[in-house]
């Protein structure tokens, strides 16, 4: 089984490239993650665990990227078999559509003069104005479902819609590309208790479905533990521990992972029970492919098809491909 992620005595850090320690925001970091598996970052605030989500995203890397942004300071890093350190033109073409990102802000910063439906193709049109609409718009359909929205939302515009339904468009938004890899910062944050559920339930079929890895980054123990017992906890700029929950928290060491268990049953709340059956159908749909042809559900497919027969938000997509073609 090959590795997703693979990094070596990885350090990271901020400002000026100079190599100054003070501006190191996180030092000997070894992860080695394979595919199809997740593994969770848990710390405390100003740890570091944010910064290396960003690094392993390659996001800094691109044209574009907001500023500042961490960069690698030291030791080495592999995403995907991209070797971070030195990227080639090629690799950063490749890097957006196989590794998903998620930011605990994503929501706030998609485009207000482009409906939701806009947002959630432009990974996908950005590379490709003639991509397919109609299967584009089916995939948005699909995924908005699955995050526990109402298809009406595709119409809209984000500066319409409350923090935790922008999250979920972005959650929607980093899975139109299918990765192959996804990091998600704090999966939940903005979302109401109500609609969170859904939102495991999507990642968890998706990575038995399809096999997707991930990386989980939280401050919060129990949003990593519902996916996954595979940790690696981070604080004060270093990785305190590595291993699974039950074996890291026995016996531990430090007052920071003291504190941890003795929260850990605090923060514990059950996932089965709270999605209802459209929800996991939905799920089921998204993690069986986004551009398949077949939908195994004819009354599902009619009624996206009623609603895809006249699609406003693709209209601006629709007119520059013409623009194009003339």
């Amino acid at each position: 089984m090959s590795s997703v992620i693979s990094a070596r005595d990885l350090s990271i850090s901020y400002g000026p490239r100079i190599g100054d320690a003070e501006a190191r925001v996180l030092s000997g970091v070894n992860i080695e993650l394979r595919e199809g598996e997740i593994l969770g970052v848990v710390g405390s605030a100003g740890s570091g665990k944010t910064s290396l989500g960003r690094v392993l995203s390659g996001r800094g890397l691109l044209r574009g990227a907001p500023h500042p942004w961490p960069w690698i300071s030291g030791g080495e890093l592999h995403v995907d078999g991209v070797n971070l350190r030195k990227p080639t033109r090629a690799d950063l073409r490749r890097l957006p559509l196989t590794v998903g990102y998620l930011a605990p802000n994503s929501g706030q910063t998609m485009r207000n003069d482009l409906t939701v439906a806009e947002n959630i193709a432009e990974p996908v049109l950005s590379r490709d104005r003639h991509f397919d609409k109609r299967s584009l718009g089916k995939a948005a359909a699909l995924l908005i479902d699955a995050v526990d929205l109402e298809l009406g939302v595709l119409n809209r515009f984000p500066f319409e819609l409350s923090r935790g339904q922008r999250q979920r468009v972005a959650f929607a938004r980093a899975l139109i590309v299918e990765p192959r890899l996804l990091i998600v910062d704090e999966p939940a944050q903005g979302v109401d208790v109500i609609a969170r559920p859904a939102l495991f339930e999507l990642l968890e079929r998706l990575n038995r479905g399809r096999t997707l890895s991930m990386l989980v980054i939280s401050n919060d123990l129990a949003t990593v533990e519902r996916l996954t017992s595979n940790v690696v906890i981070t604080d004060r700029g270093t990785v305190l521990a590595r291993g699974k929950i039950d074996e890291v928290l026995r016996d531990p060491f430090d007052p920071y992972l003291q504190r941890m268990r003795d929260a850990r049953e605090f923060a514990r709340a059950p996932l089965p029970g709270l999605v209802d059956r459209d929800l996991v159908a939905a799920a089921e749909r998204v993690a069986g492919g986004l551009f398949r042809d077949d939908e195994p559900d004819a009354v599902a497919a009619a009624e996206r098809d009623r609603l895809l027969e006249d699609r406003p938000e693709f209209a601006r997509f629709h007119t520059n491909d013409e623009e194009t073609t003339n």
